[in-house]
Formats: C-alpha cells, sequence, structure tokens
C-alpha cells in the first residue's frame, strides 16, 4: 500500500519516487500525482462473493487496511506489521460498514491458504466483472487492480514525467503482478524466486531476493 512504499522509499531518498498499490499510485516527494482506484460496483459484488463463499478479503486505501473476518494475527507480529504499515485496520464484517468506505478503497486482495483449487474457481468467476482485473503476487492470492491499469502503466507514467526512455528503465520483479512491468522495462529482471512465467519473459535471472539479487544484478552490471 501507498503508505508503506512511500515511508520506504523516503528511507531511501528524500526525494525518492514511489509507485505502489500494484501501479494504482504514483507519487513524488511532492505527493501522488497518479491515481486510480477499483470501481466501486465492482468492490461490492467482491465483497459479497467473498462473504458468501466465507474467503478472507482485504481492502486498501492509501494508509488503511479494511479486513473481513477477524485480523490476521501476522498483521500484528514484527516482521508484517513493518512491512504493511498501515495507519489504521478497519473491521468490514457489517455491509453497511464496507459501503461507508468503499469511496477510500483503491485495490484488495483475497487470500485463500488451505484449498488452492477454490481460489482458481472464485478468480474464474470475479473475471467476469467488468472495470476490474485480476493478477497475483502468490500463488494463495488473487489481487484486485482497475481495469488496465498494472505496475507497467505506473512505471511508463513515472518515465514519461522524468523523461527517462524505456530502454533505460530497469525492473526487478518474482510474481504475476510484475509481468507488465518487467516485459515494459529496457531490462526486466526476475528474481531467483520468481515465478517460471516470469523468468522465461525477464531478460535476465538474478539471486533471491533472500541472497541480495538486486544488489548484485546492479554490482556486477555496472
Amino acid at each position: 500500500m501507498f503508505h508503506a512504499a512511500n515511508e520506504f522509499a523516503k528511507s531511501v531518498h528524500e526525494e525518492a519516487f514511489t509507485i505502489a498499490s500494484n501501479g494504482s499510485i504514483a507519487a513524488s516527494k511532492d505527493g501522488i500525482f497518479h491515481q486510480v482506484k477499483t470501481d466501486n460496483a465492482a468492490l461490492i459484488k467482491i465483497y459479497d462473493v467473498c462473504r458468501a463463499e466465507k474467503v478472507r478479503a482485504f481492502f486498501f486505501s492509501t494508509d488503511t487496511v479494511y479486513f473481513v473476518g477477524e485480523m490476521p494475527s501476522h498483521f500484528k507480529e514484527d516482521d508484517d506489521k513493518e512491512r504493511v504499515q498501515a495507519v489504521k485496520h478497519v473491521s468490514i464484517n457489517e455491509r453497511e460498514t464496507f459501503l461507508t468506505h468503499v469511496d477510500d478503497m483503491i485495490n484488495g486482495l483475497i487470500v485463500e491458504e488451505n484449498d488452492i483449487s477454490r481460489l482458481h474457481d472464485l478468480r474464474a468467476e470475479l473475471e467476469q466483472l467488468p472495470n476490474v482485473h485480476f493478477l497475483s503476487s502468490h500463488h494463495n492470492n488473487i489481487e484486485i487492480l482497475p481495469k488496465s491499469i498494472d505496475k507497467a502503466v505506473a512505471v511508463q507514467t513515472l518515465a514519461e514525467r522524468l523523461g527517462v526512455k524505456q530502454e533505460n528503465i530497469i525492473a526487478f520483479g518474482d510474481g504475476e503482478n510484475d509481468l507488465g512491468m518487467i516485459e515494459y522495462a529496457g531490462i526486466g529482471v526476475a528474481m531467483g524466486n520468481a515465478n517460471e512465467t516470469l523468468k522465461q519473459k525477464a531478460d535476465f535471472v538474478t539471486e533471491t531476493n533472500d541472497k541480495e539479487g538486486i544488489y548484485k544484478f546492479l554490482k556486477n552490471r555496472f
């Protein structure tokens, strides 16, 4: 989510740019200059389906996680709490509460840890919805995004703003949700822990994220 990504970007450099929410948001140190939210009607339908199917769903604003069911314990653990960095966690178990906050929701995430085939069936059902599309950053989740938005769109928007040529862009990724960005970049690099589809589409494969893959690639190339 934007708040977490932006906090990390500022720790790297005070003028670092930020791309967040799977490309739905891009920002400079002066604030957000690109933002596209998921269609409200689609979000409402997704919420209703997830409640009916009793699968966990999370919806994100720039700084808040809205969750169905109990707040996961890992949100309270130091490692994930630091990564998520939500200013607020809000329960949306009541439909009226969800509707109160739907205007603030930019994107979302559906998680199924026990029955992955069920997740595939759910994705097939939801992909019939207009004005929204779905990707995955892990085998057990479905990422909810505005139609025609992914990380490639935000990277292109940022590159045009900065006057950077496409061939001078390097992108690193490890999941399905990184595919568009990897293909768009002049140099697309898959992490060693990436899925096989991404590795096949990338120009290079580096070490895993746990073995300093980005650092090693840049050091060896430049």
